[in-house]
């Protein structure tokens, strides 16, 4: 059966609070659904919430991804030259972002969006920008398969440090921003445990439907 292809545009933030609680966030500006925000949810006993916005969305996602629930809610989001707000049910987020490494943007676009390129930044180069540019990376993978079956390729654009940030579920704070905990399972990779804010163009290949 012929695989689809899938390209996403926009952002992926991963952050993490005193309470326990980790969120990954897709901000996408454009994909087959359109503009849309996910927010991947890591709660501290260890379950996995997938907050969308419809249904459509939350089929998309949880057939990438693996989730213990899934909830359609309505989520509001805003990002800026600062940062991102997000409010997607009981859940709010706020972030501010640092300056743009140099290093991710020095790369042309062709070769960062080359999907060869991808596969030899995650075999070849990817512990020594995890370790000593990214921190916390070590281990992270840009090219794997999801717990679906589909390829996915990660391009990255840009990264930047989440520097502030102040979370809320049902009204309770969640205390100081902390380092995320080890992969919680959603893909084929955890994303870094230093909070941050990533420019990216996932590339999906996965069957229909």
């Amino acid at each position: 059966m012929p695989l689809v292809k899938i390209v996403l545009e926009g952002a992926i933030a991963g952050l993490a609070f005193a309470s326990g609680d980790n969120f990954v966030v897709g901000l996408w500006d454009s994909g087959p659904l359109g503009p849309m925000t996910d927010v991947m949810w890591a709660r501290p006993d260890g379950s996995r919430v997938l907050l969308a916005p419809d249904e459509d969305v939350a089929a998309f996602v949880a057939g990438t991804y693996s989730f213990d629930e899934t909830r359609v809610v309505p989520i509001r989001a805003a990002r800026s030259r600062e940062g991102f707000s997000v409010t997607a049910g009981d859940v709010h987020l706020d972030a501010d972002a640092g300056r743009a490494h140099p290093l991710f943007a020095a790369r042309p676009r062709p070769l960062r969006r080359w999907l060869p390129w991808v596969r030899f930044e995650d075999a070849v180069l990817r512990r020594l920008v995890g370790r000593f540019v990214v921190g916390g990376a070590e281990g992270v993978r840009m090219h794997g398969t999801t717990p679906s079956g589909a390829r996915e390729w990660y391009r990255i654009d840009g990264y930047r440090t989440i520097v502030a940030a102040r979370g809320e579920v049902a009204g309770a704070d969640l205390g100081a921003l902390t380092e995320l905990r080890p992969d919680p399972g959603f893909g084929f990779s955890g994303f870094p445990s230093r909070p941050a804010l990533v420019s990216c163009s996932p590339v999906i290949d996965r069957p229909p439907g």
